[in-house]
């Protein structure tokens, strides 16, 4: 299907899920549409994400990938705003939330090019190269017409084949993609909730729920331009690691403010 088909395809049970959602009938179903929403969403997030940052170059792909964190506070922001004017019916607020991601589906994804790293991996040469001339254009730049994207020799090429018919199990079967594999998730699963901990934290702040969470989302984005920055100037692992010792540190120290965040 590729990136784009894939974030296609999503884009619609998200809408679709979301919608149902609306009409549960009992707390049960409620429950299992939420956890089917949160895999759909999940997809987009990841599949916009790879389709993204793949035609961008290594000294440019860092900034890019960035870029997104902006889309995700500030649509958190929107919904804040969304749910202020849908406190009447929660149902409502399903219906309305899930309208961004069937415009999405229908108006933009025609409009959206695939992957040329996905074209050729797939001996798609033509069809990369048509998107790199396309990207080229939209810059204001071209290609020259004797610029083609040659594919490694047959060797090569038979052993990516052969690499490319594995499946996920293989990551489980070597070693070191296991250990990676494992410690990935330990991590995002840490910095996911201290995350949204913090986030959804904003309740115990003697203010407006609504404006708290806008509040919250802009106080991110600085910090999305810091690490920015930082990410050009020391990498992703020294980055990784000083940022979650410091996300410990201060975490800790707010919550031993006398008066405001003490611990009880």
């Amino acid at each position: 299907m590729g990136r784009k088909g894939t974030l296609h395809m999503v884009c619609f049970l998200n809408a679709i899920f979301g919608l149902l959602t609306a009409l549960s009938p009992n707390y049960w179903v409620y429950m299992a549409l939420r956890l089917l929403t949160g895999f759909s969403a999940g997809s987009v997030c990841l599949c916009a994400f790879v389709l993204a940052t793949e035609p961008i170059g290594p000294s440019y792909r860092g900034v890019t990938g960035m870029s997104t964190c902006y889309f995700f506070s500030g649509g958190i922001a929107v919904l804040a705003g969304i749910a202020a004017m849908c406190q009447s019916s929660w149902r409502l607020l399903y219906v309305v939330t899930s309208m961004p991601s069937l415009v999405f589906a229908l108006a933009v994804m025609p409009f959206v090019s695939e992957s040329p790293r996905w074209y050729l991996v797939r001996r798609r040469t033509d069809d990369a190269m048509r998107i790199l001339r396309n990207i080229a254009s939209t810059n204001g730049r071209s290609i020259p017409d004797g610029v083609t994207l040659k594919l490694d020799d047959e060797d090569d090429l038979n052993k990516k084949v052969e690499e490319s018919s594995s499946t996920i199990l293989d990551v489980f079967r070597s070693r070191a993609t296991r250990g990676r594999l494992v410690l990935s998730v330990i991590i995002s699963f840490l910095c996911s909730a201290v995350y949204f901990g913090l986030s959804l934290n904003v309740v115990n702040l003697k203010l407006n729920l609504y404006i708290s969470v806008v509040a919250n989302c802009l106080a991110e984005m600085p910090g999305f331009l810091l690490t920015t920055v930082l990410l050009q100037r020391f990498g992703r692992k020294p980055l990784a690691i000083g940022s979650m010792i410091l996300s410990g540190i201060f975490c800790t120290s707010a919550s031993l403010i006398a008066g405001v965040g003490a611990l009880r």
